[in-house]
């Protein structure tokens, strides 16, 4: 199975987000909000960035997010850099809501404990660009 393999070639991204939202900083309903990242390992002879997607994707149809209302979707990045998955979610501020789903999403990606996911809120991102740094880690 190799659900990101046309992406290597074709396009760098893909998304998917909740009706009416499109993955962008400015859509109303992402702007007061972040979002989790985890960049996969791309050393691995075996890259589970195929997995990783399907299960955030599964996740997300599922509802199996801490507070399932508080998701806009999930983006994946093909770099050569590194890949990156990120869940993006309406209200940044909401710090026991971004918790909950920073370990649902930890535990979707069934990783272990010294793995860090970031929270970057969008506000953030673009004010300071490179320099923003996370406002929530698990």
């Amino acid at each position: 199975m190799r659900l990101l393999a046309a992406l290597r070639s074709h396009t760098p991204a893909a998304a998917r987000t909740q009706e009416g939202i499109e993955p962008k900083w400015e859509d109303p309903k992402c702007a007061k909000g972040g979002k989790w990242t985890f960049s996969a390992p791309k050393a691995s002879s075996r890259n589970p960035l195929d997995t990783y997607w399907l299960n955030t994707l599964l996740a997300l149809i599922g509802e199996q997010f801490a507070d399932p209302g508080e998701i806009c979707g999930a983006v994946v990045n093909v770099r050569n850099k590194g890949d990156r998955i990120s869940v993006w979610t309406r209200t940044g501020g909401n710090e026991a809501a971004q918790m909950g789903i920073g370990k649902a999403m930890k535990a979707v990606l069934d990783l272990n404990e010294t793995t860090k996911l970031g929270y970057m809120l969008h506000e953030d991102a673009m004010k300071l660009d490179r320099k923003a740094k996370d406002r929530y880690v698990v």
